[in-house]
């Protein structure tokens, strides 16, 4: 699969289309790269490859992944057990995953915790004390390792002696920022991962941070809006999970302890995308322990 994603015009829909034939090729023991070959260029009139591109491309992949192991980077695939159910139900699901650490635990409840890289004092703290509320009762904190509220809220969960996954826009051979470096060997040696739709060598790019939102609502049962502008990164999160179907809720603060732009996107989450407003701890653990709807 690895090399018929370097085929070129297949793309991630294309692999999920391609996959049942691999399997079935695999199951009767017909898989060499000239049927690999044949498979990508079907129904084209110019070949895409050739025979010996993907010959050279499954070297390729055999090396990379000996390389990304002794690393311990895992690939996993949509056709994978191990897949998480909860992220092969989206829309625009990634086919390859890549993790470091421990991803079972993503098929137990999860929450979203997002918000802005600069949030207030009291964001910060919130983000932080829901973490450790949720990792107490057993809840895992998903967010994506950014700095401020995702930062506070992986911090809750490790404070709280639970899980935590990262989701990262970029390859798992690097960090970014370098500065929450610490953090992620600490999630990791809590018994947490990280995870991207991206190889190692992929370098952090502005497109990526957007469609990783969708990975982390999409791995989460609930998404948990700390604090954000209308026009802030989060609101993708915020937009994706509306998409999927996943509970929105957004923490109201205070008059005064909040400003004013994050008052604003909070009332676009509530009346445009159906959140619900949460103000005290107890209220968000009520929000995420309430039985999920049957749709």
């Amino acid at each position: 699969m690895l090399a018929l994603s370097r085929v070129e015009r297949i793309g991630n829909m294309g692999l999920f289309k391609l996959s049942p034939k691999v399997v079935s090729m695999m199951e009767e023991d017909s898989l060499t790269p000239e049927s690999l070959s044949l498979a990508a260029n079907e129904g084209t009139i110019v070949p895409r490859c050739g025979y010996d591109d993907i010959s050279g491309w499954m070297d390729e992949a055999r090396s990379n992944m000996r390389k990304w192991a002794i690393d311990g980077i895992r690939l996993t695939t949509a056709n994978s057990p191990d897949y998480p159910d909860s992220l092969k139900a989206i829309g625009q699901a990634p086919y390859f995953l890549y993790s470091k650490g421990d991803v079972s635990p993503l098929s137990r409840q999860n929450v979203a915790i997002v918000g802005t890289r600069k949030p207030s004092d009291e964001g910060r703290r919130q983000a932080r004390s829901i973490g450790s509320k949720l990792a107490g009762i057993g809840i895992g904190v998903v967010s994506g390792l950014a700095l401020g509220c995702d930062t506070a809220g992986h911090e809750g969960a490790l404070d709280g002696g639970g899980y935590t996954c990262a989701v990262l826009a970029h390859g798992l051979d690097m960090v970014a920022p370098a500065s929450n470096s610490d953090l992620a060997r600490r999630i990791l040696e809590s018994g947490g991962a990280l995870v991207s739709e991206h190889p190692p060598g992929m370098k952090p790019i502005g497109r990526n941070f957007v469609l990783r939102n969708r990975i982390q609502s999409g791995l989460s049962t609930h998404v948990l809006v700390i604090e954000t502008t209308t026009t802030g990164g989060t609101m993708h999160t915020a937009r994706f999970a509306s998409e999927q179907g996943k509970p929105i809720g957004v923490l109201e603060f205070p008059e005064g302890m909040s400003e004013s732009d994050f008052a604003l996107a909070i009332e676009g989450i509530d009346t445009q995308l159906g959140g619900e407003k949460l103000s005290s701890v107890s209220q968000v653990e009520s929000f995420v322990t309430a039985p999920l709807e049957e749709e």
